[in-house]
Parts: C-alpha cells; sequence; structure tokens
C-alpha cells in the first residue's frame, strides 16, 4: 500500500444529535450504488426505555453485529477492567476500540474509501479512534472523517488536516449529491491499486457520541 502525504480526507461535519452516523452510513450507500468499495466503521447509539445508555460501533455495510465501545455507568459485570477508561461521563473499552482499528486497517486495504464515526474530544486526546485515523490519513484509501462541529478546529489541528476534498454539513440534503459527486470525483481522478475490486467492509464530543 502506498502511503499518500498529502492526507486525501473529507468531512461530515454536525452538532450533538443531528444525525451524523446516519448521515455517514447513507453517504456509503450512495458510494456504493456507485461502484465506490466503501469501508470503516459506524458508530450508532443504543437505547433503552427512551435513554441513551451505550454507544455500538459496526462496520460498514455490517450494521448487525458490532462491539459496545462506550456505556454510561458502571462496566458491565465480568468486563475487562484493565481495558476500560473514564472520560467525560462515559466509560469507553479499548479492546472495542482496538477491534474497530482492526476493521478500519483491513478497509485500508481493501477500499477506496474509509470512513471513520466519530472523531471526538477522545480522539483529539490520544484515544478511542486515534490511531486508527492516522493510520487511514496516511494510506491510499480517502479518508471520510466524521466529526462534531464543536470540535472541528481541535481535529483539524490534532491531526495536522489541510483543505478537505468535500465536506458536508448534516441536515443539508441539498448539498448531499454534491459531496458524493465530489467524493466519486476524487477517488477516479486518483490510480488505485483496488480500481477493479468493489468491496463494502467484510461519528462524540463533551463526553457525548
Amino acid at each position: 500500500m502506498t502511503n499518500n502525504p498529502t492526507k486525501r480526507w473529507a468531512l461530515i461535519v454536525g452538532g450533538k444529535g443531528t444525525g451524523k452516523s446516519t448521515t455517514a452510513a447513507r453517504v456509503a450507500d450512495m458510494l456504493t450504488s456507485r461502484g465506490i468499495a466503501v469501508g470503516g466503521v459506524i458508530q450508532e447509539a443504543v437505547h433503552e426505555n427512551g435513554e441513551r445508555i451505550a454507544y455500538r460501533a459496526h462496520r460498514v455495510g455490517n450494521s448487525k453485529s458490532g462491539v459496545i465501545i462506550a456505556r454510561r455507568g458502571a462496566p458491565p459485570e465480568g468486563a475487562k477492567t484493565n481495558a476500560l477508561r473514564e472520560f467525560c461521563s462515559l466509560v469507553f473499552d479499548d479492546d472495542a476500540f482496538a477491534t474497530a482499528g482492526t476493521w478500519v486497517r483491513q478497509a485500508m486495504s481493501a477500499c477506496d474509501i474509509v470512513i471513520v464515526d466519530e472523531v471526538s474530544k477522545l480522539e483529539v486526546s490520544g484515544g478511542g479512534h486515534h490511531d486508527a485515523i492516522r493510520d487511514a490519513l496516511a494510506g491510499h484509501a480517502l479518508a471520510i472523517l466524521v466529526v462534531r462541529a464543536d470540535q472541528l478546529f481541535a481535529v483539524v489541528e490534532k491531526f495536522e488536516l489541510e483543505d478537505a476534498v468535500a465536506d458536508l454539513e448534516v441536515g443539508d440534503d441539498g448539498a448531499l449529491e454534491t459531496f458524493v459527486d465530489a467524493i466519486v470525483r476524487a477517488v477516479r481522478t486518483v490510480t488505485s491499486p483496488w480500481a477493479s475490486v468493489r468491496v463494502v467492509s467484510t461519528g462524540s464530543i463533551n463526553g457525548e457520541r
């Protein structure tokens, strides 16, 4: 795999609870329908009795299985406490993040696009998806980062990002097709070793993912 010193990336950005992860999944489906190989990780909230109690990560294109990466309150009985860390009112599972990182790295070797959802204060502090993001930005695939709006500057600074190939503000449905078009053009103007392969893989801040 060829390193990419220019860090080709695109941005999906929005506030808390605006549907960033839903938008990222929608973008993945649209790109896949246009013959672009997409992989990586999507996060979603887990609710119980109308309350958000945890966050679950799954591979792009496979929402039926996944891992709990964060939860509110005490860790479940029998959990490996040495793999857990408390951060801004949530308990995060480093082993689960390691699994998600494996999905990202597998996508890097098989896909044109790698999505990392969500990039938050945890990643800015060096935890969570931090290492997977570093790897994705250094790889051949174009990385789509899903970022909360109030942390965008910190994320850009932390990962030394320059201009994005394209950016999309969550909620601007009129810009969705334009965003996808820009991603497709960016992918097709670069000679990719995965150009003949279509593979669908086998985004929070202030303590709120």
